[in-house]
């Protein structure tokens, strides 16, 4: 069984006492972190020793998904502790510079097609449509699994990246009057959408903008797969969980 941990849920900027995308991922004893934005290093040392990670895991480099990284570095450091760290190539990213350069780092690079095995969890790296250089994870333990967008907008791979996931952890941050073709993410219902079309067993919308109502965003995703539910900082999602 895994469970998946939400540090932080709210993007670009958090609302009051929020954080922005932030997961944690167990497996037995493995532990994976899949993106730090703004507020998520708290809530994780809360958890654990950061340090203890099997890999901190980027999806893209804007800063509401990796932000918290740099505080971290100081935690590192004074521990004298090296992290694994991985994301994709991005030369302009001004952060993942810094983490090329920084002595407890071991900085990895991860590409749409490429295939990680941690821990005993594989995770296969898809690609996204961002601004900038972004992928999606899919992270299988052999019998369930997890599916996470990053940030994306519509393209032709998502079906397929879905299909049949346990859990579903898409980027729904719009509403369907606010979406467009050239936004940078989805819409929750495009995510329900997804979830119902790829025979997805649980669908959890994500990256909540502070200035969009939630109760709209359920609703219209409600109204493709009755399941979904909004994200919510210190959820549980347990995957794989038969009783």
């Amino acid at each position: 069984m895994m469970k998946l941990y939400v540090l932080g849920m709210n993007g670009p900027f958090p609302e009051p006492g929020g954080a922005t995308s932030g997961y944690l991922l167990v497996s037995g004893q493995t532990k994976i972190c899949m993106d730090l934005g703004s507020g998520t290093l708290q809530r994780l040392t809360g958890w654990m020793d950061p340090a203890d990670l099997n890999v901190l895991f980027f999806t893209h480099w804007h800063y509401d998904h990796c932000s918290d990284v740099l505080p971290l570095l100081y935690r590192l450091q004074a521990s004298g502790r090296r992290l694994r760290v991985i994301g994709p190539a991005d030369e302009a990213s001004p952060i993942r510079a810094i983490l090329a350069k920084d002595p407890q780092v071991d900085l990895e690079t991860a590409a749409p097609g490429d295939s990680f095995d941690i821990g005993g969890l594989q995770i296969r790296v898809f690609k996204a449509v961002h601004p900038v250089p972004a992928v999606m994870l899919r992270v299988s333990d052999g019998e369930h699994t997890l599916c996470y967008t990053g940030d994306t907008n519509l393209h032709d791979q998502l079906r397929s990246f879905a299909e049949g996931a346990d859990l579903l952890l898409a980027d729904g941050l719009f509403t369907e009057e606010t979406w467009g073709s050239s936004k940078p993410h989805l819409s929750a219902k495009q995510c329900a959408e997804l979830a119902r079309d790829a025979g997805v067993a649980r669908l959890v919308i994500t990256h909540l903008n502070p200035f969009l109502d939630k109760g709209t965003l359920l609703s219209q995703a409600r109204q493709a797969f009755p399941a979904s539910e909004l994200a919510q900082t210190g959820m549980c999602c347990r995957i794989g969980d038969e009783g």
